[in-house]
This record gives structure tokens, sequence and C-alpha cells, in this order.
């Protein structure tokens, strides 16, 4: 996958389209890469790859902890679309922050 001038977003949500999660892979120089993590922790790698693992085990993390902390006691009908309404999207490009997954064409 070729990362262009601007980041390759891993995103977080869930169905109130609440951004639980946000992380940016951007080429930053030949060699390196950079993730940054909800605007605020920074990241690099030698590799495109490395960065790209790096931030969708970081969004899964992100899933599988509000998954488990959900306050709805085990309800079984807890989530619309996703367990817990808890999703990821990736992204390339700068597509509005605000268009959750579900929304997206």
């Amino acid at each position: 996958m070729r990362i262009a001038a601007r980041p390759y977003e891993v995103r977080v949500w869930n169905e109130a389209a609440d951004l639980l999660g946000l992380w940016e892979v951007e080429r930053v120089k030949r060699g390196q890469y950079l993730v940054t993590h909800d605007h605020r922790e920074e990241t690099r790698f030698a590799t495109e790859d490395e960065a790209l693992s790096f931030a969708r085990f970081g969004a899964e993390a992100l899933v599988e902890t509000s998954r488990r902390d959900c306050p709805c006691e085990g309800a079984p009908d807890c989530g619309v679309w996703e367990p817990h309404g808890i999703s990821v999207q990736e992204v390339e490009g700068e597509l509005s922050l605000i268009t959750p997954p579900l929304l997206c064409p």
C-alpha cells in the first residue's frame, strides 16, 4: 500500500458517531513513517507495514477494551451493527472526521 502526502487513518467509532481513537500514519521521509495517536503521542517506524500494523493493533486493542468495559452488563442487543456498537474504520486521505464508518459510501 502506498501512502500519499496525506495521512492514512485508522479510527475507532461508537454507534453514536463519537470518535474514540485516531491513529494517523504518515510518511515523513524516505524510510521513515510517523504514527500519531489522538494528535498527542508520536511513534516512528522504518517501514510502512510496521507503522500500519502498529496503528491497527492500537485500534483493535481500544475496540477490545471498549467492548469489555461496555456498561450494557451483557445485554444481547447491545450494538446494532457491531458488538457493543464499537467499530474500526480505515481511511486513506483526509475524509471528514465526522463521518462514522456506517455512513461512508
